[in-house]
């Protein structure tokens, strides 16, 4: 049985033994917080908190991005991605507009204000991916970021198959 009480199959408990790796998932969340901790401290002056950082970054990519569509980038709910928006739209760093053909849909731009935001977000981040990855080759770098791109995949896929199966 999964811990949610799931019959245990081949498929979703994987090949080989099930409990060899599982400090994988202790060592990502404390990657996660420590991260979350990193940049509050980095953008508190900026009135950015660690939750708005990636959605700052996406919109300033993609002018114009739909709520959706930016929830999706990153694997949020809807939710998160309109909290996220409203707390930079109050500290003026995104605006949106509404779709003149759809009325639900709103698109979301990066204002002057934020380019310099960005721009110590992007430093930022660069800085903490060099702290992570202090003492990998080229080589074990690229591994690692082409394991984390495949354990996501993985993830994500599991979950949508087995979406509203319970």
């Amino acid at each position: 049985m999964t811990p949610s009480g799931r019959k245990r199959t081949r498929r979703n408990m994987g090949v080989g033994d099930v409990n060899k790796h599982r400090e994988i998932g202790k060592y990502i969340s404390i990657l996660q917080r420590l991260s979350n901790i990193y940049f509050a401290n980095e953008l508190s002056s900026y009135q950015i908190g660690c939750g708005q950082q990636f959605f700052l970054l996406q919109i300033f990519k993609n002018p114009g991005i739909s709520l959706q569509e930016l929830a999706s980038n990153g694997s949020f709910d809807k939710a998160t991605a309109t909290r996220a928006v409203k707390k930079l739209e109050e500290e003026a760093y995104v605006r949106t507009e509404t779709d003149g053909e759809d009325k639900r849909v709103r698109h979301i731009y990066a204002t002057e204000k934020a380019k310099t935001v960005v721009d110590i977000t992007r430093n930022s981040v660069d800085f903490l991916t060099e702290v992570m990855l202090e003492g990998f080759t080229e080589e074990e770098r690229d591994s690692a970021e082409a394991f984390l791109i495949r354990m996501a995949d993985n993830s994500y896929r599991h979950i949508i198959a087995n979406k509203g199966k319970e």
